[in-house]
């Protein structure tokens, strides 16, 4: 199946390929590789008579007794409909027992595909109809022709061409519709799979297996067909990405105790837009294995933000306690997957899958996660107030360079009150922010613009395109697209920032009143314990391994996993009880570690302006291995590396003067990293003991926390 024509020539063109034998004709496989949109078509038990109240039916055996106990005449109880579906049973069979040795034969066997599809086709067109509604169709046309039971009767018993006019226009109007959703009903294209020999349903419907790669389409491009998901799907959410409305249909329509295997997204795990697809899936189906791909992008040319999962589901209520699990690593798929997973995969606890999350990990990560829990109160439930930054709707027009900041204040000072220093999520550091010279144009809503002329002209030029924004209903074209207006006042407040994604804890303390953009997240402390105390426990470890539990991964970079950090997941963080020495020592811990990375950073500002001073550089870019000029091993590697970026090397005459120079330069760089990991090393300690952890815990803990202490 398909929604794509050329897909689906192009795996006939596959079939025929592997098939071909000297002497015989292709084989005819148009009854079993399909045309069409998988998700969106009707059951055939969904259609009744009573047009006025339609039963939403989620599985065919529940909607057929739904249907006979409402007393509602369902197309499969018709007399007309089993014979028909009686002789598609026949057709298929006929198709499948005749040997294509011939031209003729698969001539035949074409013959057979159309009679099927004719002796259907009234109800192809009732089911193309009843689901046609959903996308706009109204039965009455537009000149009153009323439609009734009568009318409805009229499109399930009559072909096309003797239908009444008004009739007819309503048919061929759904026609339209479906061919341009590409319409799919399940039980219609393959009757064998559903009814038996006497045109009665089986009493095991369904496929042996299902195996797919669904399509990766995020909500955002699905609106025409939401309407529909909406009211056929139990996974069903107004964020849901499309691929987890096809595990549903695959489950739907695969026996019990079969299997499906799809490659998809792994945000399925713990998305909040897949919690009522969670809660679907415990119901009817078990894991059975699960490998996550980690940093590998299994498909050439395509660079998904996400990590991709395979995941194989048993269709059964019954429970297995365990499944089993991997996560891949390195850049290469392995050729052999099934060896992977019993040599170098775990045991997960399958049982324990709820809908808040799923969490395929060792068993002792999840009791370990458990007990942390289980000791602790949530983060939100100590106090903590949790915001973000300011949503612009268009970066470009509001957040300034410090030259265009500079010529804005020389035009006139007073425009200082609205150009507001900016942070992004990419300047954040543990403990510290680098210099970001970068400055937001704060034109709040309600701003008195004439008070700021210049201001008000820089903006002008980007007027056509601000405009365009959600917001210019309420708000005038000079103004930001913002969160409510009760958070700008906590941008003065004491706050702990961090990005809205990290690979490792990146929480800092800023006291300057910097303004943020909606890539950082902050985090005012009105609670019981010390803004600093939090700061201590949200760079901790055993913080950082519980917000891996509970946080959706997007990818694997340098090794570790990037996690996003919305509020929905910080605020779920543990916090322990602490007793006032604990606190006490924390919060002392933070604001010297804080004290000592700042000074770090400025020892490294230094040498920066240093190099761009004595070469003629320009401003060193975070991503050359310039901008860490500590790792070279010596004057020569940092003279090839200048070399390389500017262009200029060491001349030989100072090549001694550097040489001493990088040396002391890098010493007090590894003194006060040094400082920072003792300090680290103590903060760790403080909190383990908070959470009354084992030896053995703290050892896993430090083992699945791979990033290393005193990162820069």
């Amino acid at each position: 199946m398909d929604i794509n024509p050329l897909a689906v020539e192009l795996a006939k063109l596959s079939m025929w390929l592997t098939t071909l034998a000297k002497g015989k004709p292709l084989s005819f496989l148009d009854h079993h590789i399909r045309v069409g949109n998988s998700l969106v078509g009707t059951s055939i038990f969904e259609i009744t008579d009573d047009l006025h109240e339609e039963k939403r039916r989620k599985q065919r055996a529940r909607a057929a007794e739904k249907a006979a106990a409402s007393g509602q005449a369902a197309m499969f109880t018709e007399a007309d409909f089993i014979s028909g579906v009686r002789f598609a049973v026949e057709q298929m069979a006929a198709i499948e027992v005749t040997t294509a040795d011939s031209v003729s034969d698969v001539k035949h066997q074409e013959q057979l595909y159309a009679a099927l599809t004719q002796r259907l086709s009234v109800w192809q067109q009732a089911a193309d109809v009843w689901t046609a509604r959903a996308f706009g169709l109204v039965l009455a046309d537009a000149l009153g022709g009323s439609f009734d039971k009568k009318e409805w009767e009229a499109i399930r018993q009559l072909a096309f061409d003797d239908l009444p006019p008004y009739v007819r226009d309503v048919v061929r109007k759904a026609r339209g519709i479906a061919a341009e959703q590409q319409f799919f009903h399940w039980e219609l294209a393959f009757p064998e799979i559903f009814f038996d020999e006497d045109g009665q349903p089986k009493a095991e419907p369904g496929f042996d297996a299902v195996v797919g790669n669904p399509p990766y389409v995020r909500m955002e491009e699905i609106k025409p067909i939401k309407p529909f998901l909406q009211t056929h799907y139990e996974s069903h959410e107004s964020r849901a990405d499309l691929f987890l409305y096809f595990y549903e249909r695959g489950l739907q329509f695969l026996k019990q105790n079969q299997y499906l295997g799809f490659i998809t997204s792994g945000t399925f795990m713990n998305s909040n837009s897949a919690t009522n697809f969670r809660s679907y899936v415990n119901q009817i189906a078990r894991f059975e294995w699960l490998v996550d791909f980690g940093a590998i992008q299994p498909f050439k040319g395509v660079d998904l933000a996400t990590n991709v999962a395979v995941s194989i589901l048993k269709h059964t209520t019954k429970s297995n306690s365990l499944v089993r699990a991997v996560t891949l690593t390195g850049r290469i798929a392995p050729t052999n997957l099934q060896a992977v997973l019993l040599h170098e995969g775990f045991d997960s606890f399958n049982v324990k899958l709820g809908d808040n999350e799923w969490r395929f990990q060792p068993v002792q990560l999840t009791n370990l996660q458990n007990k942390i829990v289980l000791n602790s109160s949530l983060l939100h439930e100590t106090g903590a107030d949790i915001n973000y930054g300011v949503k612009t709707g268009l970066n470009d027009a509001f957040i300034i360079d410090r030259q265009a900041w500079q010529s804005l204040i020389t035009q006139d000072p007073q425009n200082k009150e609205i150009l507001k220093p900016l942070l992004k999520g990419q300047d954040l550091r543990p403990y510290y922010s680098l210099n970001s010279d970068q400055y937001l144009i704060f034109t709040y809503h309600g701003i008195d613009i004439e008070k700021y002329p210049a201001v008000l002209d820089y903006l002008t030029k980007y007027r056509p395109e601000l405009e365009k924004r959600a917001t210019i209903k309420s708000h005038a074209w000079y103004e930001l697209q913002q969160p409510q207006m009760g958070v700008y006042p906590k941008f003065d407040d004491k706050k702990i920032m961090y990005p809205g994604i990290a690979k490792y804890p990146r929480f800092s303390i800023d006291t300057s009143g910097s303004y943020m953009d909606n890539s950082v997240y902050f985090l005012i402390s009105n609670g019981q314990y010390s803004i600093w105390t939090i700061l201590a426990l949200l760079q901790s470890r055993i913080l950082w391994f519980a917000l891996s539990q509970i946080s959706a991964p997007r990818n694997i970079r340098d090794g570790l996993w990037r996690y996003v950090l919305f509020t929905q997941y910080i605020e779920r963080l543990p916090i322990p009880e602490l007793n006032a020495q604990q606190e006490s020592e924390l919060a002392a811990i933070a604001e010297e570690t804080t004290a000592l990375a700042r000074s770090r950073y400025q020892l490294h500002e230094d040498m920066r302006r240093t190099i761009i001073s004595e070469f003629d550089g320009e401003a060193i870019n975070t991503r050359v291995a310039l901008y860490r000029w500590w790792d070279f091993a010596d004057e020569k590697a940092l003279s090839d590396e200048l070399k390389k970026q500017f262009k200029r090397e060491i001349p030989l005459g100072k090549r001694s003067d550097w040489r001493g120079f990088l040396a002391q330069q890098k010493a007090e760089h590894h003194v006060r990293t040094e400082a920072i990991i003792a300090l680290e090393t103590r903060l760790n300690a403080i909190v383990y003991d908070a959470f009354h952890l084992t030896p053995e815990e703290r050892q896993l803990i430090e083992t699945s926390t791979k990033y290393p202490y005193g990162e820069v």
